[in-house]
């Protein structure tokens, strides 16, 4: 009989046998990838074909199996990528754009527009096609040679609203009391809603201000690329029509035709027969395709790209359950940040911000690590969407800053909110039985409201705060303490307001910071450089036995319950439901106390 084998035996050939089968794994992964990312064969004649509808991300981290699969989500910067190497592609004849409800702020759009604008003088032809087009993206469409829809499609050119819901009430009736502290006198939108039955009238006029200066951007680029004077198309907005057969009566859009007839149409373009298919290449293959086969220099000089998306907060960052937006950590930016400083190969750094904001020390940590960095290279930061209030703070020690004309910024203020929660628990009859050593140890825990002489020491506190972001702006952009007043106050501009008041540099996107950067570097305009994106990214193994954190686990744990519950939307849109509000009704007065969220205008 034989002997039965040892436990340890048994568990050497068990690790020897999963070592073995992870190895294979490993190396069938690298193979894989290797086929996705060795570049895609592009036939000739053939067209790019941009779906554009929904999210429109800044910045999606590399995951190994979307990365292994391909199914990233395609950012912008990979869209200006896509334009600029079909710009030069020879197998590429033109762009169709099939435009849908885009989920993205007028700045980015705003580059996308120009990255169009620049394909179209390499003379090749771009298209765009709607079954349903609202303001955003018709601003979009109208960088393109012709506009197409349907007869009878949604055309929606009414004008330009922003809301702003009050949650004090309905606060009020759960029996939770807000009490809110802010400087200076435009901050801000987002502490309103919540500390506020109503917006104060410094709030209400930079809301209106940016709303008018949004709406002439609107207007002017319909009237440039309509070939109209700006009083017809403020008359025909006030007409209020909504149908693609008014738009094209109104010579809004080039022409009334289905999907089937544009391709006809796109098949003249290319000068191939009417019963041939069109060679489309998705921006999801066309993104592997090199600059190099793409007709274009790969980058004699190397910049470091780094991102800063979404809420910062010290640490490595969190998941928000409810909307999925992911607050990023102080912890991978400053590695980032770091590790560009240390490569004596990288030339400058590029800093792209697309951030509303986040807690005061974690922008802070960056800001420092900004002004540390640029002792060594250059660091230019160029704004998205919106980097305002903590959003401008990452940003304003940098060697530059640029922005779009419709990017939010500014916003140098700060507020806070503290919860008394009395009256919820009386409602409830809930009983908290507080224990405590020190005399204010309960003063911020929500079970009573704050005394007199709480409430004025934690507002002098916060004034500490609001000038101490006014001297560190004031620093990094050569300012007085006295000038940078003039434009702080928690005062939200916009990007062409800002360039004109010394809060930004230069209007632009990635471009134009790549070239600012190349100046600073002192490297020639016409020399090539290429973005290397400096990012943590997980691995094989990572995602296989995890590395989050308990936290945010359980973050990802919920927000995956609550798409499948299919009540994800009603958290997005109703009441506390904001970062800001569920921070007041949890207790955590102090999370976001330079947080501007950028006034939604649509």
């Amino acid at each position: 009989m034989q002997p039965t084998p040892r436990p340890r035996r048994r568990r050497l050939w068990l690790w020897l046998t999963l070592g073995f089968l992870l190895l294979m794994a490993f190396v069938a992964g690298l193979i894989i990838i290797v086929l996705l990312t060795r570049g895609e064969s592009v036939p000739n004649n053939a067209v790019l074909k941009i779906d554009l509808a929904g999210p429109l991300p800044e910045y999606v981290p590399h995951r190994f199996p979307q990365t292994l699969l391909g199914e990233r989500a395609l950012t912008v910067k990979d869209h200006l990528d896509n334009l600029k190497k079909a710009a030069s592609d020879k197998r590429v004849r033109g762009v169709v754009l099939r435009i849908g409800p885009v989920e993205a702020g007028w700045a980015k759009v705003e580059e996308l527009r120009d990255a169009i604008t620049a394909f179209r003088k390499s003379g090749k032809f771009a298209v765009a096609f709607s079954d349903g087009m609202d303001e955003l993206g018709y601003y979009l469409a109208l960088a393109c040679d012709e506009i197409y829809q349907p007869p009878e499609a949604v055309f929606k050119m009414q004008g330009l609203v922003s809301e702003g819901v009050h949650y004090p009430g309905l606060l009020e009736k759960l029996g939770i009391e807000v009490q809110y502290f802010r400087y200076g006198k435009y901050k801000s939108r987002s502490g309103e809603t919540v500390g506020r039955k109503a917006f104060t009238e410094p709030v209400k006029e930079m809301i209106n201000e940016n709303l008018e200066a949004q709406y002439k951007i609107f207007v002017d680029a319909v009237a440039a690329a309509r070939k109209m004077q700006g009083e017809q198309v403020l008359s025909l907005v006030d007409t209020s029509h909504l149908k693609s057969n008014w738009a094209h009566d109104n010579k809004l859009i080039d022409g009334l035709a289905y999907w089937d007839e544009v391709e006809s149409k796109i098949r003249q373009k290319v000068g191939i027969a009417e019963d041939k298919k069109i060679s489309y290449v998705s921006p999801s293959k066309y993104r592997n395709v090199s600059f190099r086969d793409a007709g274009l220099e790969e980058g004699r000089h190397k910049f470091a790209l780094i991102y800063s998306v979404g809420l910062v907060v010290a640490g490595r960052g969190s998941l928000d359950p409810f909307s999925g937006d992911q607050a990023q950590g102080t912890d991978p930016i400053i590695d980032a940040l770091r590790k560009a400083g240390e490569d004596n190969d990288t030339k400058a750094v590029i800093f792209r911000v697309d951030s509303p904001g986040g807690a005061g020390l974690g922008c802070d940590l960056v800001r420092r690590e900004i002004e540390r960095l640029k002792q060594k290279k250059p660091v230019i930061v160029s704004m998205s969407d919106v980097a305002a209030s903590g959003g401008y703070w990452v940003s304003m020690d940098a060697t530059a800053i640029v922005a779009q004309p419709s990017t939010a910024t500014g916003s140098i203020g700060i507020f806070s909110l503290v919860p008394n929660l009395k009256g919820m628990y009386d409602k409830l009859s809930l009983n908290p039985e507080v224990f405590k050593r020190g005399e204010h140890a309960d003063s911020l825990i929500g079970a009573r409201p704050l005394t007199p002489d709480e409430a004025k020491v934690f507002d002098e506190e916060l004034l500490k705060s609001y000038n101490n972001f006014v001297d560190l702006a004031a620093r990094g952009r050569n300012k007085t303490h006295e000038q940078m007043e003039e434009v702080a106050q928690g005062r939200t501009w916009l990007g062409q307001r800002a360039l004109a008041l010394g809060l930004v540099d230069k209007l632009g996107g990635f471009d134009a910071a790549v070239a600012l950067a190349k100046e600073k570097a002192n490297i020639p305009a016409g020399e090539s450089v290429r973005l290397q994106l400096i990012e943590r990214r997980r691995g094989l193994l990572s995602e296989i036995f995890g590395d989050d954190d308990e936290e945010t686990r359980a973050a990802i744990a919920i927000n995956q319950s609550l798409r499948a519950s299919g009540f994800a939307p009603l958290f997005k849109r109703f009441g506390g439901l904001d970062p800001v509000t569920r921070a007041v009704i949890e207790g955590e007065h102090h999370l976001f106390p330079v947080a501007e969220y950028a006034v939604r205008i649509r």
